[in-house]
């Protein structure tokens, strides 16, 4: 723990001219500023040297952090500038591992910041204030909508009572975010019902069934099962995964816990700890729910008997008030709408496409 402490002080952030200036004065020892007229700035870039002492002078006088050189603030601009031209449109990302392996001084974010607020980025990247708001797909109570997804696990393939796992159910119910996964030998339509059959047979079955356009979710075994319980299924759009957002999000949460999982315990097997894996994340806290759990917003109760029940009232306001305060952070963080002068030439796509967009294969 001190080490990642002392890891994250190690961090420089973007220094103005001003403080630069200061640092490399104290290190020339051109710095003779009495101690009753120093400022507050003076002072903390003083306080800043004792603190780090990594600071040095480079050959030229520049100032170095770590050995790498220090980039001062008001340059930052034309070196993401520079870096974007060079790299064809890169994002912020690009630029600052290309940025960092001889620079110190600067983050991702304030790179971000930068080509958000360029006229460079908006040519290539135009967003317009027509553009319609995100939609998200929420319920307004349990039980009613899932979404399912195939969790690819050959990497990682196991052997439990002497057959081979590869592949993850992933059932995750929209309106509380409870998962119900299930491991699965293939992904064939017919293996791939059966388990949805089984998380069926100890939840009431939901209206809709979302899924996205995965050829095991298409086949008679499905069609059966859907018939059986009178269930309509939806497909989200191809090659569009942030329709299935909610499923998308746990996969990554459940193969998280996975790995670290495997690391902790030499041995681990994740088939038969995939229930455990699915127990501890129905039982954390989660933001988007107000602070409830997964467990309590699908069954109406804590999943520690001691606490009292929770009203479905109560739960249902709590997050409907959390999706709505998250829904607006989504609209509040989106990138703002580029501006442009009358006379400008904007190249921009077509809209529209002549034939639809062609499903999985």
């Amino acid at each position: 723990m001190k080490e990642a402490i002392r890891r994250k002080r190690k961090q420089l952030g973007c220094l103005p001219r001003s403080k630069y200036d200061i640092i490399v004065r104290c290190l020339n020892g051109s710095f003779d500023v009495p101690v009753k007229k120093r400022t507050p700035e003076e002072n903390n870039c003083l306080a800043m040297i004792r603190k780090r002492k990594d600071f040095e002078l480079g050959d030229r006088g520049s100032l170095l952090c770590g050995g790498k050189q220090v980039l001062v603030k008001e340059d930052l601009p034309r070196f993401v500038e520079k870096m974007f031209m060079e790299n064809k449109g890169c994002g912020a990302r690009v630029i600052y591992n290309k940025l960092k392996v001889n620079y110190t001084g600067f983050s991702e974010q304030a790179i971000l910041e930068i080509l958000y607020n360029s006229k460079y980025y908006h040519e290539k990247y135009p967003r317009f204030t027509n553009k319609p708001k995100p939609k998200t797909i929420t319920e307004e109570e349990p039980g009613k909508r899932w979404q399912i997804d195939i969790i690819n696990m050959k990497n990682q393939s196991v052997s439990y009572k002497g057959s081979t796992y590869s592949y993850i159910l992933q059932v995750v119910d929209v309106y509380s975010r409870y998962v119900m996964p299930k491991p699965l030998k293939t992904k064939s339509s017919r293996e791939v019902a059966k388990a949805l059959e089984d998380v069926l047979m100890v939840n009431l079955a939901p209206d809709i069934i979302q899924c996205d356009n995965g050829l095991e979710f298409k086949g008679p075994s499905m069609k059966l099962l859907l018939n059986k319980y009178n269930i309509k299924m939806i497909n989200s759009r191809p090659y569009h995964p942030q329709s299935q957002g909610k499923c998308e999000r746990s996969n990554s949460v459940i193969k998280a816990k996975i790995l670290f999982a495997t690391k902790s315990k030499r041995g681990f097997n994740w088939v038969e700890g995939l229930q455990d894996l699915a127990y501890a994340i129905n039982t954390s806290f989660k933001r988007v729910l107000g602070g409830l759990t997964p467990f309590e917003a699908y069954y109406g109760r804590s999943h520690v008997f001691t606490k009292e029940r929770h009203s479905s009232r109560e739960i249902k306001k709590t997050i409907r008030r959390a999706n709505k305060k998250a829904y607006r952070s989504l609209l509040k963080n989106a990138t703002s709408p580029s501006k442009y002068k009358v006379g400008e030439t904007v190249l921009i796509r077509y809209p529209f496409r002549k034939s639809r967009v062609p499903t999985k294969r």
